[in-house]
């Protein structure tokens, strides 16, 4: 909606990525699936309506079929009926927010958006973050440790049918939201104010999908969002980069005091680390030796330096850093989602450990069918 450029920048779209789920191990997502069958096997005897379930995601997939054109092509149902399903799983969504409210999200998922953060904080990137219902729980964490990271004003945030009690930036809330405004039904009585009055509409009669709702262009929810994102973009000042973007790149950080190394061997057998920064592709170009790092490596853009084959990342405890465990997250140019791993950075080694440290994951570059070069982790 934004585009790609905005006051001659160029602009990323970059997810945070993140797993929701109850303390049972039971995800948000398979309770609405069971709420829908259960719900479809009262008002459809025949079980037909219940086994079709899938409808339910692809509503959430595809603005231009959704969940009640769908039920109404595929089954002849009453609308009112169809509507019972939409409560019930309005309830369970409401239901669902009050308990990651009491239950905060994962600390791995947080610890993969921080280092997420920390890599655009390295290579220069300003940030507007923008969550919609549930994302409001990560984007705060996400935000405010941003904050710690940047000197200077070059974050922002855009809140979008927020089910968090504290904002960080302006909010949009229909007062048509039923699982928003349901939340207050919960107790949780810090859900902010209704600041969007929209007509209600059958293609989403909950009132809060991001597509079908906030962004539907026949209301005026989706100018509302771009004006605030607008304004959020106009506000950020670029922060100095400490290292440099590349095709793939590989950041480490670990939770306190000590040295931990980061090592890279390259496909042509160049080995990269802080006595031997440069490689024959990328380079190590931040290289912490107190504490928490971060540690970053970047493998070239340029196609005539990239080399096909296995790049294996490493670390090394290299002084001081017993017991600590360290994430090493792996992001692509290409996009895609980023590949985290948290591992105990082992026994103190020093140089000892330079030629062998502990193995963490490896990338793999490889042309296409297009001869495009393709980066993945395993």
């Amino acid at each position: 909606m934004l585009g790609n450029d905005y006051n001659g920048e160029h602009v990323e779209y970059k997810n945070f990525y993140n797993t929701t789920g109850t303390e049972n191990g039971a995800t948000m997502a398979q309770d609405i699936a069971e709420v829908f069958i259960q719900r479809a096997n009262e008002i459809d005897t025949s079980g037909e309506l219940a086994r079709r379930f899938e409808y339910l995601w692809d509503a959430a997939t595809d603005p231009k079929r959704p969940l009640m054109t769908q039920l109404r092509d595929a089954l002849s149902i009453p609308v009112a009926l169809l509507e019972n399903i939409y409560t019930a799983i309005s309830t369970k969504l409401v239901a669902g927010l009050a308990t990651l409210l009491s239950h905060p999200p994962t600390a791995l998922d947080q610890a993969q958006h921080r280092l997420t953060v920390d890599t655009l904080v390295t290579e220069g990137q300003k940030m507007l973050f923008v969550a919609h219902s549930q994302g409001n729980l990560f984007l705060n964490p996400a935000y405010d440790y941003a904050k710690t990271r940047l000197g200077t004003n070059s974050i922002a945030a855009t809140h979008i049918a927020p089910a968090s009690l504290t904002l960080r930036g302006p909010h949009l809330l229909a007062d048509i939201d039923l699982v928003i405004n349901g939340l207050r039904l919960f107790g949780w009585n810090s859900v902010p104010e209704i600041n969007l009055v929209l007509p209600t509409s059958d293609t989403d009669p909950s009132g809060h999908t991001l597509f079908n709702t906030y962004l539907d262009a026949s209301r005026p929810g989706r100018e509302r969002v771009k004006q605030m994102a607008e304004q959020g973009l106009a506000s950020l000042v670029t922060p100095n980069a400490a290292g440099s973007r590349g095709f793939f790149t590989t950041m480490l950080t670990w939770d306190g005091s000590g040295d931990v190394d980061l090592h890279t061997f390259e496909p042509g057998g160049a080995h990269v680390y802080f006595s031997h920064p440069g490689g024959q592709v990328g380079a190590l170009d931040l290289d912490n030796t107190v504490a928490n790092g971060p540690e970053h490596y970047y493998a070239s853009c340029n196609t005539a330096q990239l080399q096909e084959g296995s790049y294996r990342f490493g670390i090394n405890n290299y002084l001081g850093a017993t017991g600590r465990t360290a994430t090493v997250q792996v992001t692509f140019a290409q996009g895609g989602q980023p590949v985290t791993r948290e591992l105990a950075v082992g026994a103190e080694r020093a140089t000892g450990g330079n030629h062998d440290p502990l193995p963490v994951l490896t990338v793999s570059v490889a042309r296409d069918a297009n001869g495009k070069f393709q980066a993945t982790a395993h």
